[in-house]
């Protein structure tokens, strides 16, 4: 996200998009021409350690006659201290900031400050129900948002989006979870040597825990009472590859859809089981045509899925 924010961000600093830095949308002000932006403390959750650009864009910025504001934050996985090395003003009133950048919306719709332009995952684009209140309280304070899900290319795809690391972060913390929760039921595995993914410093080291776990997966000391493993992947793009990633760290197979019902009944408790699942593997047409991908994303309504029936009963 911080590689292609950074090339992307040049845009705001020069015509035609300038005044997305040097005039919010109302803003009639002739006090400063010098443009004014500032990355806002992210909180909606103690766990969210990202920021939306790193110290060395920051000092691009600075460099290119761009005021950088930067609300303090010890969570984030960039020290305050390297901002400030890199030109940036450390202080909590980002009020003359006329471009406000985070990563995930704001925790309480009302500290959005008005007549600003912000720039965030808002979650909205889908008409997500949740946070119908969030896109409310944005066009009632003339707030003029630019959500990185809807930034793409001169060839229509996405600029910003999920990498290889939210697969890999996510897979750890999954597997982490799992083990709790077989634990729970009364299962001891092999996962509960895998901890959550911010205990480690490194994939490598998370890697590492994967291959112990690993191990005694292949000397067979899954428990025999809750049967083989099976992982279905939705999908080959990043959140997916990442995942992949780790879960070939362990013992697996991959095998066929359609041969999930047999490893999970008769499969061996050696290693476990996968498989990747394409659109077309478990959306149908209604009237029994096969799957056509265009087709599908002209029409959905004609298609309905057999996932729930077919993979979700064997994973």
């Amino acid at each position: 996200m911080l590689r292609h924010w950074s090339s992307h961000f040049r845009s705001f600093i020069s015509p035609p998009c300038a005044n997305a830095l040097t005039r919010s949308p109302k803003s009639t002000s002739s006090r400063s021409h010098q443009p004014i932006m500032a990355i806002r403390r992210e909180d909606q959750s103690v766990w969210e350690r990202r920021a939306p650009l790193a110290p060395n864009h920051v000092r691009k910025l600075v460099r290119q006659g761009v005021k950088v504001l930067v609300q303090p934050s010890n969570r984030r996985a960039y020290p305050m201290k390297s901002y400030q090395n890199a030109g940036a003003l450390i202080q909590e009133d980002i009020t003359d900031a006329s471009l406000i950048i985070g990563v995930k919306r704001v925790d309480s719709i009302d500290s959005l400050l008005p007549d600003k332009t912000y720039c965030f995952f808002s979650h909205t684009i889908k008409a997500q129900e949740a946070n119908m209140p969030l896109l409310d309280m944005i066009i009632e304070k003339n707030i003029r948002l630019i959500d990185y899900e809807k930034m793409v290319d001169k060839n229509g795809a996405r600029v910003v989006a999920f990498g290889k690391w939210a697969g890999v972060a996510g897979m750890i913390n999954i597997l982490h979870g799992l083990g709790i929760r077989l634990l729970a039921l009364g299962h001891h595995s092999p996962f509960m040597y895998i901890g959550p993914a911010h205990n480690y410093r490194s994939s490598s080291m998370a890697k590492q825990a994967f291959r112990d776990a690993g191990y005694e997966i292949s000397l067979g000391l899954m428990p025999k009472s809750m049967g083989p493993l099976t992982f279905v992947f939705t999908g080959s793009g990043n959140v997916s590859q990442g995942a992949q990633e780790m879960f070939q760290e362990l013992p697996f197979e991959y095998v066929d859809p359609k041969d999930l019902p047999k490893v999970a009944t008769h499969g061996a408790m050696n290693k476990l089981y996968a498989c990747v699942v394409s659109r077309g593997a478990h959306y149908v047409r209604k009237d029994g045509g096969s799957f056509d991908a265009e087709e599908f994303a002209n029409h959905p309504e004609r298609y309905s899925s057999t996932f729930a029936q077919k993979l979700s009963a064997w994973h």
